[in-house]
């Protein structure tokens, strides 16, 4: 080994695309390198040690294998102080890192790069005229990867010096690499002078700079790593599948890995950006508003010394460092930071609200903020290139601020607690610890309550339902997964009757699209998945009410999810959605009939199309029950109403733009307000919503349209009065009346009973 007051080793690193001429480079380079007589610097080639692991050069197999053997050969190299010219594309900067800063090396080593501008066509003429061509689509990948001005190689990759080749000018190398060797010394004396006063600290190496900043990326979009639900761990497992074990710094170190590089994935060290980040109040409840503090330089210990006289980036300066990492400390606790009646611009106003911070921005430094925002939030993935920024800046998955995370806690809390949400349930936990952590423990009363709750208690449900929080899981994965699934019915659930679902035996072959909270409990909306035609019935069913098949029909075997494995396009499953989203606004409920056609008239575009399934219900109301209902004119579609307008000497106010199209009633008529609604023929049919509602108002309606409705509440009248062991009086004599003639016969009945002890509004249910 060389003494340590030696000068440095010099190594050399040849960058450019296939075919771009590193090999010719090389062999003229290496006997420059050394003394006259003496052997010349040692050439290691990936492709010399493929050809010589596999065979054949262009044998692509395992990097690793040639990696090690590639790095045994540099350490040895340099152990005996010979130097070495290591020609291979070096085409990404993580591979460059991988050489000059990550790999540890036993002797002090000074990297010289070597960077052949060769343009393109150059390359794939060249490439034409090889034995052992490149595809060229590689050549043109690694040429774009070198010229992108953010990664592309720099002297800050710890290079002492960059040399600039471009050999299709050259007859001959020597020469140029003479003069180049000749001038290395100055050149490396005077990049480093611009750097001596520099304060260097713990990340001002590349490599330990972008290991934080891709952390940070990384851990603001997915905090702590956590694939608690469906959809963060499809993306996760996208990414590393399975999905990494251990603490965070070793399962971050695997998503670096396969994110950015190997060099990047170290987890000792990622353990220590972690203490940093926390330490300067980058995550959990740290003081957002502390001076960032410099980590100390970590050098390993000798012997293992590595690249050294290498460049830094412009964040390697300490004050530098400091204005950067407040900024974005500041972009992560307060997103869109913008108060546009302030007067101020968007970079004088972040500028104003980091003024207080040690280490911060001056005022008047807007070009140094917006240069920096540019160097920074762009090529380290903050942000996509061209997003607008006219409102701000927000970084990751931080998208609101502290006390609008405390109006969703409160959201969630009500979500999970009043509308019995299985899924807000692991939701809300996870949000009340993340808050916690964040030092938003203390959510205030909530401002606006649901007064209304879930009728069914996820405690007390099946194991297998899906309205326990595993089966509600379960479903949601298959949503965002687009799968199709296996349901059954349970056979002792309530019924209204008058429908089935599935096969006849409760099972049911569903693509499910939706869950939603209806009135007293939540319901999964889904697409009937039928053999040979393109469309399904659209149906809704309460979660307590099914549970997911383990077992597929077709062959018999378990399955290991909610699915039977088969999936379908997106295009596919949001033409689906679409059709449900109308058909829940023109049916004003969620039950939607079982005729297809006439589903897919109804939620089609075409006016005529919709208008051959709706029918008109008529009513006719009281003043008491026409107040109530002109209030509640959201029910159905604003283009599906028709109220009735005042009668003269009415004073009550309504809007302009409300559909009080009818003509009223004689004033003397007991019921003088008509309404009219068009409804899906599959409404007025059956839906239990339509009656809930509208019988709910007792005497205080009067339906006159269609008969069949109009019977039907006649029938259950009769019903209801004979299970209560009372005759239905008149009923015979009023059966075939006109609606107003029985509606006389009422009146003339009514005055001759007692009045009621209270009045009917007291008890009015309202669906």
């Amino acid at each position: 080994m060389p003494p340590a007051t030696a000068a440095p080793l010099r190594c050399h690193l040849l960058i450019g695309p296939p075919a771009s001429g590193k090999t010719t480079l090389a062999k003229t380079l290496a006997p420059l390198l050394t003394a006259p007589g003496e052997p010349p610097a040692l050439v290691l080639s990936t492709d010399a040690i493929r050809a010589e692991v596999f065979g054949d050069a262009a044998v692509q197999g395992p990097w690793i294998d040639i990696q090690q053997r590639l790095q045994q050969r540099l350490i040895e190299a340099v152990a005996a102080g010979i130097p070495a010219i290591i020609d291979a594309t070096h085409a990404r900067r993580p591979w460059r890192l991988a050489i000059t800063q990550a790999l540890l090396l036993p002797a002090p080593v000074e990297w010289i790069g070597w960077w052949l501008y060769t343009s393109l066509p150059t390359c794939l003429e060249w490439n034409r005229r090889r034995e052992r061509r490149v595809p060229e689509a590689v050549i043109q990948e690694m040429a774009a990867a070198l010229a992108d001005p953010h990664v592309g190689p720099s002297r800050a990759e710890g290079f002492a010096a960059l040399c600039a080749v471009v050999p299709s000018h050259h007859d001959h190398l020597e020469p140029l690499l003479v003069a180049e060797l000749a001038a290395l010394d100055r050149r490396i004396r005077s990049a480093r002078a611009r750097e001596t006063h520099w304060q260097l600290h713990g990340y001002s190496r590349l490599l330990d700079l972008e290991r934080l900043l891709f952390l940070i990326r990384l851990l603001s979009r997915y905090p702590e790593l956590d694939a608690a639900d469906p959809i963060t761990c499809e993306q996760l497992e996208a990414i590393v599948s399975p999905l990494p074990s251990g603490d965070l710094a070793e399962r971050a170190a695997a998503f670096l890995v396969r994110l950015h590089g190997e060099c990047y994935g170290a987890a000792g060290a990622i353990r220590g950006d972690l203490n940093w980040l926390e330490a300067n109040g980058f995550c959990f409840g740290g003081d957002s508003l502390a001076p960032i503090r410099l980590a100390e330089i970590r050098l390993p210990e000798a012997p293992l010394i590595g690249g050294v006289h290498g460049g830094h980036p412009p964040m390697g300066d300490g004050p530098v460092f400091q204005r950067v990492m407040t900024l974005l400390r500041h972009l992560l606790h307060q997103p869109f930071d913008r108060d546009p009646g302030s007067g101020l611009t968007l970079h004088e106003q972040l500028i104003a609200a980091t003024a207080s911070i040690p280490g911060g921005y001056l005022p008047g430094e807007t070009a140094t903020l917006r240069k920096d925002l540019e160097k920074l939030l762009t090529p380290y993935g903050f942000r996509a290139a061209n997003n607008n920024v006219r409102h701000g800046y927000a970084l990751g998955t931080a998208v609101l601020s502290a006390p609008r995370l405390r109006e969703i806690q409160a959201l969630v809390q009500q979500a999970a607690g009043r509308l019995a949400d299985p899924s807000a349930q692991p939701l809300l936990a996870e949000l009340e610890q993340r808050l916690a952590w964040a030092g938003l423990d203390q959510p205030a009363p909530p401002l606006r309550l649901y007064a209304r709750h879930g009728v069914v208690d996820t405690a007390l449900v099946r194991r297998e339902s899906l309205a326990a929080p595993r089966g509600a899981e379960a479903i949601e994965q298959a949503i965002a997964q687009r799968r199709r699934v296996l349901l059954k019915r349970f056979s002792s659930a309530g019924s209204h009757g008058g429908t089935t679902i599935g096969d006849g035996s409760g099972e049911w072959r569903v693509w499910p699209l939706q869950l939603i909270f209806h009135h007293v409990g939540w319901y999964l909306c889904v697409e009937e998945d039928v053999i040979g035609q393109e469309n399904g019935l659209i149906r809704c069913e309460r979660l307590d009410r099914l549970a997911l098949q383990s077992t597929s029909p077709r062959s018999g075997s378990l399955h290991s999810g909610p699915s039977d494995g088969l999936r379908r396009s997106p295009e596919r499953q949001h033409a689906a959605l679409q059709r449900l989203e109308r058909l829940l606004h023109h049916s004003g409920g969620i039950h939607f009939g079982d005729d297809i056609k006439a589903q897919l008239a109804l939620a089609s575009s075409s006016p005529r199309a919709r208008s051959g399934v709706l029918q008109t219900l008529r009513f006719s109301a009281t003043p008491w029950a026409f107040a109530f209902l002109r209030e509640g004119m959201g029910r159905y579609p604003r283009e599906q109403v028709r109220f009735s307008r005042p009668l003269p000497g009415d004073s009550w106010w309504h809007h302009p733009a409300a559909p009080h199209l009818l003509e009223p009633n004689a004033p003397t008529d007991s019921h003088p307000y008509p309404l009219e609604l068009d409804l899906p023929s599959w409404t007025l049919a059956a839906d239990i919503d339509l009656r809930t509602w509208l019988y709910g108002f007792g005497e205080g309606i009067r339906v006159e349209a269609p008969i069949a409705l109009r019977q039907e509440l006649l029938t259950r009248c009769r019903a209801m009065l004979a299970a209560h062991g009372e005759p239905a009086q008149g009923a015979t004599a009023r059966e075939g009346a006109s609606p107003a003639e029985a509606d006389r016969q009422a009146s003339r009945q009514r005055q001759e009973e007692p009045p009621p002890r209270a009045p009917f509004p007291k008890r009015l249910r309202r669906g």
